[in-house]
């Protein structure tokens, strides 16, 4: 067995460009139906609006800004601005909350962004080898998540934002998921819960 497929990647496909994942509806709507938000929200890795899609129909009322580093087809309508660095880009005033599927490769700095431009609650999809790694343990002794949820049911991120792949299958993937919460502000131990 090669290295990828014990990675849960398929050893015949490359990676997608920019890490471009999208985030399946039914694993944000399982993570809003467990952490509440309020106030606006910075979706900043937006994809096509597969998160925004599903905060929009959670939150109505609520200012919801969504950006992504490409241009993409904003399939779903929800105003996604592209061309937007979320890494470099100075925000004038910070966001309630963020929630974001990031790449993999940059989800560390993209939860240290997160909680500098933000003030309620910070939320992202990943592996759960986040977890792993010295700089990450570096990062969680000085910024420990509120909770972390795994999911019991694997989850099948979508390539490219499709639904299927080339043959008309559903995506599979041997990869485990989580959603991993901070809240500025939350002083307990990390939180471990299934979802």
């Amino acid at each position: 067995m090669s290295g990828t497929s014990l990675a849960g990647m398929s050893p015949t496909r490359s990676r997608v460009e920019n890490d471009y994942y999208a985030t399946p509806f039914e694993a944000t709507e399982a993570i809003l139906s467990r952490e509440e938000l309020h106030g606006s929200i910075l979706e900043p890795a937006a994809g096509e609006g597969h998160i925004s899609k599903v905060l929009r129909e959670h939150y109505p009322n609520s200012q919801i800004i969504s950006t992504d580093l490409v241009q993409r087809d904003d399939r779903f309508g929800c105003g996604i601005v592209g061309g937007v660095d979320f890494l470099t880009e100075n925000y004038p005033e910070k966001f309630n909350n963020v929630i974001t599927n990031p790449p993999f490769s940059l989800a560390k700095e993209f939860a240290e962004k997160a909680l500098e431009v933000s003030t309620g609650k910070v939320i992202l999809f990943a592996k759960i080898q986040f977890l792993e790694g010295r700089q990450r343990k570096d990062f969680f002794a000085t910024h420990p998540p509120k909770a972390v949820y795994v999911f019991s049911k694997r989850v099948n991120p979508l390539r490219n934002g499709l639904e299927v792949d080339e043959n008309g299958k559903p995506w599979s993937s041997t990869m485990c998921f989580a959603w991993f919460v901070w809240e500025h502000g939350y002083t307990g131990e990390p939180c471990i819960r299934w979802i």
